[in-house]
Order: C-alpha cells, then structure tokens, then sequence
C-alpha cells in the first residue's frame, strides 16, 4: 500500500498532499504525472515524511490532544471525537466498532506519550525549514516559475475555504449542492455522515463555484437576475427558457432576496427566542438538579444522625450491661481470692505441723514426752482449722439475673422503615364527655408502635358555624418521648386526652381529628356530634385541688384534693389527674384516681413547670373540671 509522500514545494512555503493516483513506478523512483512543476525547471527536495501513525485518520493532520478509545485507536478529541460521539455511544472510523464510553468523551484517557512524539516530530521539521530556508536565494527565479507554470495549468492548490474567517485554509473538497468549498475541519463540521448531507457530492476543490456566488450562472455564464419559485434556484434570462424551468412561476433576483431575507430574519427571530426558551429550561434544569442534590444531602444527613444516635444508644446499653457484670465479677473475684488465700495459708501451717510431727515421733521418750501435750493440742486445732477449710462455690444464684434478650429490639430494628404518613386516629365516644364551655376529647393510642404522630389537628365547628362553612382548628402537640415515659408511670392510661374550651352552652357542635408528622397527613376520622351542658344541668360536684397541700419533688409531684373522697359510690363518679408541661400546646396525661386524697405523679423532668387538673365525670357522658394549679419540679 503507497503512502501519500508530502513534497516541499518552494513557491508555497508548505508540503502539499498529492492522491497517487496515475504513479508510475520506474527504477523504484515514483514519478507523479499529475505534479505541473518539471524536475528540471524546479527542482524540490523531499521533505521528511509524516508517519501515518501520527496523523488522525478523520482529519489527516497530526494528532491535537490525541484521546484513545475502548478499541485502542487514536483520534483528535476537538472536532473529530467530539462530532463522532452519539450520547455515550462512538463508533470508530477505522474499525467501525461501536464502543460504549461511560462518562462520556471526558472519560478518555489522553495520550500524551504520542503528544511528545508529535511535539520532537515538530520541532525536527523547524529545524529541517530553517536549513531549506537559506536556498530562497538560489531558487527565487526558479519558484516563481512554478508559480507562473502552476497558475496556468490548474487551480486546485490556490482553492481556499469559503468559511473560515479568522485564517484561510486551503480547500479540500469543494461541495457541488452547496456551491461552497470546505478545508478539512469545516468539511467535518457541515458535513457529517447524516441526511441529508450524505447526499451531497463532493468533489475536488473547484474555483469556479464562487461564479455562482458572484451572481453568474455556471450554465450560460449569464448575469443571475431570475429566481425560479418552484425550483428554488436563482436562473439568469437563458434559463427561463430552458427545458429545466420551462412553465416556471419567475420573480426578480431583488424580490426574490427581499422575500427570503424576511423569511429568513423572522425565522432567525424564532429561533433566538427558542434559544432563549431552551436556555432558561437548562438553567432551571440545573438549578433544580442542584437543588435534587442538596435535599438529598440533607437526607442522607438525616440518616446518618438518625442511625448514629441509634447506635450510641445501644453503645450506652452495651457499657451499662457489662460494667455491671465486671462489678459482679470484681466483688465475688475478690471473695474467691480471699478464701484461697485463707486456706493456702491453713493448709502450709497444717503441713508444716504434719511434718514437724512425724520428725518428734522418732525422737528419744523423754524428748518426746517434753512436747507431747503442746504437740496434741496444735494438732487438735490445726486439725478443727482444715475441717473447718472447705470449699466453699461462688454465689452465682444472682448471675441467671444477668441475662440479656434482644430478639423484640432486633425484631423493631429489622422493620424499621422509611418515615409514612399517620393512620388515621379515631375518637373513644365512650370516654368522651363534656360540660358547660368544655369537651373532653379521648383519641385512641396509635394502633401500631411504630406510627409516629407529631401532633393532632382537631377540627370542630357548631350549627351555625356549619351552615356558614366555618371551622376552627385546635392543634395539639404529641410528643413520641411523652408516650414512651408514660408506659413508666403507674397508673397512666396511655390515651391521648384533649380539652376543647371556651365553648358555648347549650350548643351541638361537631369534631373530626387528623394527624400528621413529617411525612404527611392522615385523613379526618369520623365526626362526632357532642351538645354542651345547661347552666345547672351537671349533678358532679367540680373537683378542687389544694395547692398549699401539694409537694413537689425532682422527678415527680404530690397533688393533694379531696374531692375523690368526698363522693359517695352510688353516684359513680370518676376522677383523673391530667397533667402536662405548662406553656406547650401539648396532649394530656392522664392517671386514674382511686378515692385518696394525694396522688402521686412520676417521671417529670427537673426544674420544669406542670399545670395539673383533675377531671370528675360520670356514665353520662357529663363532666367537671377543677381550678388549674402550677407546680414546678425541684432541680435534681
């Protein structure tokens, strides 16, 4: 296979590229019959030629930021990969393999080995002009003799790209639909492999084609002054009446400009503000990416304090179990050490008397008689002490205390969840009641221990306010943490206890309840109709709490009131204490009371304030509630 040979010609100062096509091989000298300059009229010398391994096989120069692809050829990154890639998919010229490139043409490896090489490969051909660069001298006549023999004879070298417009490069192809000639990389640019440009024929660079731009007809050779509507062409007067536009609707030249130039402009208008459109979408785009990013961010924070509290409580319980298991084991280590020492201590005496023993029985009688009594009694005691040495087993009755059991916990770590919207609450009308101006809501605990609820909206209206579409709404906080502690405190019903005050006597109103936490809203539960009391109507006597009488404490609080006792049982009337932290729009708490005068409250935080009330009510759905009393925890 022959290589283009590149040949310094001295008129252009460049190497220019000749097809070899019609060589003729003679004495192994090529010989090209297409060259117009004679051998003997200017002679060229051969410049060094460039291997084909640094050229782009799409562009035909040397590599500029050479990338590799998947199937290890090498092509220019800008324009040459770049127009190749189809989303992540290019296909490469010289294999035509399909390569899937993740990332994108960012993710291209650069080859900057071959970089280098290109880089000595220039600077040796510097080196190599500026030793031609001394003949100008010797070979101006016989340049400009070239020039002369080459301007006659043809003008494909002369040829320029029409679209350039900074530096003119030299055409390489010249496209007969478009009446333009190209250089390589505007050739890349216009004309892709795609419709309908692939259509287009292409041949060598042609300088006639700018007749046509110049407003002569390539046919007739005519002033263009016609312009054929249904032909879309700009003809000259011989055209008309030709055969190809024989019939043909015709307007001026002028007219024709005028109209498509409007056309042109308002389209042109168009498109600027599609542009602008599509520009305003992109940056919406990636300001709502960013903003994907950041709340997923944000997430993942979330997660991470979530599970890392998670986890430094069952850290916390880990360090609790086994410091009290290494309490148990110092204390009875202690114990078991003492009594070795004790008995090691008796048993070195006892075998140092059994030995001293053994020695006096083979003595003389006399000497033997001397220590006998002394001998016996130490042997009696000594004897009392090994008896009395017995093993004596660690008391581990207790450790069996000491088991640990996490299959529930583990079973509620395992069926942890994202975060879901409440279900819907449902109102207790059997424990509901009310009075003049209050009605006392009970809501159901949640159905399952792992629905979180944040707070309750009550909603309720009376027949006037229904009529009128109106409605007020009561939120009440619910705090995870105030169920959690009640299950702690004796007594405690664990119910969700609301007081709707200030309402009118005598009056039918209406309650719907929904509730909500960060994930959303339940729905509303079934209304519940509740009428108020007349003046006069309730037969419970109003509890009363003695504040001088209550005490308080760090962690709980002494309520004093009488009123339990003060009621007779046939009137079956019962009380509760509700109690919650003052100055929070918070549920109540509530604890049965059974006829004693002081009533005890556990599982208050220190130094905080409670209001404290007790609720008196009856089978009838009536009820009383005392005066409000304000009790603050001492400091623990």
């Amino acid at each position: 296979m022959m290589r283009h040979s590149v040949l310094m010609n001295k008129d252009f100062g460049e190497g220019f590229v000749f097809s070899p096509v019609n060589v003729v091989a003679t004495n192994g000298n090529h010989a090209f019959e297409h060259v117009r300059v004679a051998p003997s009229k200017c002679p060229v010398k051969p410049k060094m030629e460039v291997d084909s391994d640094l050229q782009c096989p799409i562009c035909l120069e040397l590599f500029s930021y050479p990338i590799i692809l998947p199937c290890s050829h090498v092509l220019c990154r800008s324009p040459c990969a770049e127009h190749l890639f189809d989303f992540n998919f290019i296909r490469c010229p010289v294999c035509r393999d399909n390569c899937y490139v993740s990332g994108g043409i960012s993710s291209l490896p650069r080859v900057i080995a071959l970089e280098n090489i290109i880089e000595r490969y220039k600077a040796d051909r510097s080196s190599k002009e500026n030793i031609n660069q001394q003949e100008k001298t010797h070979d101006a006549s016989l340049l400009d003799v070239s020039v002369s023999s080459q301007s006659d004879t043809g003008t494909e070298l002369s040829v320029l790209c029409q679209l350039c417009n900074i530096a003119k490069k030299k055409a390489k192809k010249s496209c007969l639909d478009c009446n333009v000639s190209y250089c390589s990389n505007c050739l890349l640019l216009t004309h892709q492999k795609k419709d309908p440009f692939n259509t287009h024929e292409l041949v060598s660079p042609r300088d006639d084609l700018n007749r046509s731009v110049n407003g002569m007809c390539t046919t007739h050779a005519d002033q263009l002054s016609l312009y054929c509507k249904e032909c879309c062409v700009p003809t000259c007067m011989a055209c008309k009446d030709s055969n190809l536009h024989k019939g043909h609707f015709m307007i001026t030249i002028e007219d024709a400009y005028t109209d498509i130039k409007a056309s042109i402009d308002k389209n042109l208008q168009k498109l600027g503000s599609s542009q602008d459109k599509v520009t305003t979408a992109l940056q919406n785009q990636r300001d709502n990416l960013k903003e994907m990013q950041q709340k997923i961010d944000r997430k993942r924070g979330e997660i991470n304090a979530q599970c890392d509290m998670l986890l430094a409580e069952i850290e916390n319980k880990r360090n609790f179990f086994l410091a009290d298991l290494e309490y148990e084991e110092r204390i009875r280590q202690n114990e078991q050490e003492e009594l070795i020492k004790v008995m090691e201590r008796i048993l070195g005496s006892s075998q140092a008397l059994y030995s001293y023993t053994s020695e006096v029985l083979n003595e003389d009688v006399s000497e033997f008689l001397e220590v006998a009594n002394t001998l016996s009694e130490k042997l009696v005691k000594a004897t009392i002490d090994c008896e009395t040495a017995q093993f004596q087993p660690s008391d581990c009755d207790v450790l069996p205390g000491k088991l640990v059991d996490f299959r529930k916990e583990r079973n509620i770590i395992r069926d942890m969840n994202y975060l879901l919207a409440p279900v819907t609450p449902s109102v207790d009308v059997t424990r509901c009641s009310r009075s003049e101006d209050t009605v006392v809501l009970v809501l159901s605990p949640p159905r399952h221990s792992h629905d979180v609820i944040d707070e309750y909206q009550i909603h309720y209206c009376s027949e006037e306010q229904k009529s009128l579409e109106i409605e007020d709404t009561l939120i009440v906080k619910n705090v995870p943490e105030d169920r959690l502690a009640a299950k702690n405190v004796p007594n405690c019903s664990g119910v969700v206890v609301v007081l709707v005050e200030n309402l009118c006597k005598a009056t039918t109103y209406y309650f719907c309840v929904s509730a909500s936490n960060q994930a959303g809203r339940s729905a509303n539960s079934e209304v519940v109709q509740c009428t108020t009391l007349l003046p006069g109507e309730s037969v419970i006597p109003a509890p009363v709490i003695v504040e001088s009488l209550c005490r308080q404490f760090a962690t709980s609080v002494q309520i004093y009131s009488s009123s339990p006792q003060d009621i007779a049982a046939e009137q079956h009337i019962s009380h509760f204490l509700l109690y919650r932290p003052r100055g929070q729009s918070r549920a109540w708490r509530t604890l049965s009371l059974y006829g004693r005068q002081d009533h005890r409250v556990f599982g208050l935080q220190a130094s905080t304030e409670y209001e404290f009330l007790i609720l008196g009510c009856n089978q009838r759905g009536e009820c009383q509630v005392s005066n409000r009393v304000i009790v603050q925890t001492e400091q623990s």
